[in-house]
């Protein structure tokens, strides 16, 4: 078994004492009063040695491990994918390490993972919670660990945030579909109670107040059944010309649907999505949607989460979002 290399070590091998290597590996060869020719060495020497630095020591000595844990929605869903992969990529600009799960839309997993995150003793999260999670948010609040919630919120839970202008671009997205001669609109979202939905379904009303629209409500767990059943009334009993989809997901799960229905788009019905999607460059005509800074909100929300790791305070900020409507010739 190979013997692991220690401070005493590293010291025994250049000639001075362990405090010198402490403060020089651990980065406060100022406050030790280190010359610059002897950290060199110290360094030097540690790399010859193939020192590795006890992390479990450090963090008992300091109370921080450096880790964050960021739990999505899914981590399948490439909206979610993408959000990760930037708050991975921007939390190693601040030395941090990402734990990532994902609460599969559920209240219970979602409680389960931060507990085991808790007890791996992460210095803050970043969560994308499901619908009837408030309790848990509270809950970490309440032990004063730092939290900055993404791409959702609720309204009630005084937390730190970082969302999408949601209202506001669903307003602009449905109004430019107004502006291209569609009086006749259904949307289709969850039923929920996340503010996120709260605010494109207001979004949708307030632009649609003064022509003939419809919202519908599904129920996440059934969505499959549910979605369909939605569209065939839109399409047989409201005869709308144009649907709005809530989310990437049930853009992509309805325009599957449509299509299976041999519906054609925008001739015989048009649609409007929130997010976007690969899905979208495959599909036969271009797809109105709008798109969301998820490199923003990633960033920002490391950002904002290493903020009240220092000085505990709450930031609330929202995004502008990007309407695309490109037309293929």
């Amino acid at each position: 078994m190979v013997k692991k290399v220690s401070l005493k070590d590293i010291a025994q091998k250049i000639g001075v004492s362990t405090a010198l290597v402490s403060y020089v590996l651990s980065g406060n060869e100022e406050k030790g009063r280190v010359g610059k020719e002897t950290a060199e060495k110290i360094r030097q020497a540690a790399k010859e040695l193939n020192y590795q630095p006890n992390h479990i020591a450090k963090s008992l000595k300091t109370g921080k491990t450096n880790t964050i844990g960021l739990i999505v929605a899914d981590i399948s869903n490439p909206f979610f994918a993408s959000i990760a992969r930037g708050v991975e990529d921007e939390s190693g600009q601040f030395g941090l390490t990402t734990i990532i799960g994902s609460s599969d839309e559920s209240p219970e997993k979602l409680k389960n993972l931060v507990d085991v995150f808790i007890k791996r003793q992460v210095d803050g999260f970043i969560i994308s919670p499901p619908d009837h999670s408030e309790e848990t948010i509270d809950y970490i609040i309440s032990l004063g660990i730092p939290i900055c919630l993404i791409d959702r919120h609720f309204e009630h839970v005084n937390s730190s945030y970082v969302v999408t202008d949601n209202k506001e671009s669903m307003g602009k997205a449905v109004s430019y579909l107004i502006e291209l001669g569609y009086k006749n609109l259904a949307f289709i979202g969850y039923d929920s109670s996340l503010q996120h939905m709260k605010d494109r379904e207001q979004g949708f009303l307030d632009a649609t107040a003064s022509i003939d629209s419809k919202v519908y409500k599904i129920n996440f767990n059934k969505q499959q059944a549910e979605l369909g059943k939605n569209i065939q009334y839109i399409l047989k009993t409201q005869k709308a010309d144009a649907i709005v989809f809530a989310t990437n997901t049930l853009s992509i799960a309805g325009l599957k649907y449509l299509t299976q229905q041999g519906v054609q788009i925008p001739d015989d019905l048009n649609v409007m999505c929130f997010d976007s999607s690969e899905v979208y460059d495959f599909f036969y005509h271009p797809i109105i949607h709008v798109k969301q800074p998820i490199e923003n909100l990633a960033k920002e929300s490391v950002t904002i989460l290493t903020s009240q790791m220092k000085e505990n305070t709450i930031q609330k900020k929202v995004l502008s979002s990007e309407l695309v409507a490109k037309t293929r010739v």
